[in-house]
């Protein structure tokens, strides 16, 4: 890609308003952002904001640090130079030709190197499109349709969306819930696929909540979906107060709630007793005085 027809691209998308240059919400608006339908990316702004021509394309990817913006030679470690191809679907690399102990070298490298595009035949377009559609709950014979690519392919990216949200929510994972909340909790089993392909490994066991509304998450590995395991997690990640929504758990949600609240009247009692009792031992005092 040459100096001017990146700064033309960047040009480009800097006069574009794509939903992913819109300004940050405020705080106080994040309870509501579900219900703003101005936050999101439409398909037709991902045709003409990102998908419109290859460098445009290169440039939202480096923008969103979805791909790397520069690479360093594995020879001479300077910085590599981002050019235009023919012979890659991409339609860039990164190439390197200064010299390097008295000799001139050539290093290539995929612009996809280090990112989840990396070691797939799909096109970043393909991709892109996928992984849009896929947020959108589009089904997956739909989508297979729209890209024309076969069952496997379709299956094995699928499986890689829902395992990279997973790992999402591992990490960013928060106590969620409290009073006129509603929490909806599952289980499932996740696995690993490597470079999208193969097949579903034998995997791990999670016990997740998402808040409504706001769609706040966690996520917990667990050895098991015992009672015995599973709540001590809804006591340490569902705030006190919340509505908690099962469709396989209602027995043990009665459960908890009714052992909650014994548990809370138990120490309101205990409490007022001991300040009945303290109350009395200083009428004794007063009056033995």
């Amino acid at each position: 890609m040459g100096g001017s027809s990146f700064k033309d691209a960047e040009a480009q998308c800097g006069a574009s308003k794509g939903s992913y240059q819109r300004d940050k919400l405020n705080p106080g608006q994040l309870e509501n952002v579900w219900d703003d339908i101005s936050v999101f990316m439409t398909y037709d702004d991902l045709l003409k904001d990102v998908l419109m021509t290859k460098e445009l394309t290169i440039q939202w990817l480096m923008k969103e640090k979805l791909i790397a913006s520069k690479q360093n030679c594995a020879k001479c470690g300077g910085e590599m130079s981002l050019l235009e191809c023919a012979d890659r679907s991409d339609g860039f690399r990164w190439e390197c030709r200064k010299q390097a102990g008295g000799r001139r070298h050539k290093q290539t490298l995929s612009i996809r190197k280090g990112s989840w595009f990396e070691e797939s035949n799909l096109t970043l377009e393909e991709i892109l499109k996928h992984t849009y559609w896929w947020c959108q709950d589009l089904d997956q014979w739909q989508i297979r349709r729209q890209l024309k690519i076969n069952s496997n392919t379709a299956v094995d990216w699928d499986s890689f969306c829902r395992e990279t949200c997973e790992v999402t929510m591992l990490q960013k994972s928060e106590k969620i819930g409290g009073p006129g909340k509603t929490v909806q909790i599952d289980e499932s089993k996740v696995g690993k696929r490597k470079y999208h392909r193969g097949h579903r490994v034998e995997g791990q066991w999670v016990f997740g909540g998402i808040e409504e509304d706001t769609r706040k998450c966690f996520l917990v590995p667990v050895e098991d979906r015992s009672e015995a395991t599973l709540l001590p997690i809804i006591r340490e990640w569902i705030e006190p107060g919340t509505r908690i929504v099962s469709d396989c758990w209602k027995s043990y949600i009665l459960n908890y709630l009714i052992m909650d609240t014994y548990t809370r009247l138990l120490t309101i009692l205990k409490s007022s007793l001991t300040v009945m009792a303290s109350t009395q031992i200083s009428k004794k005092d007063i009056g033995g005085t």
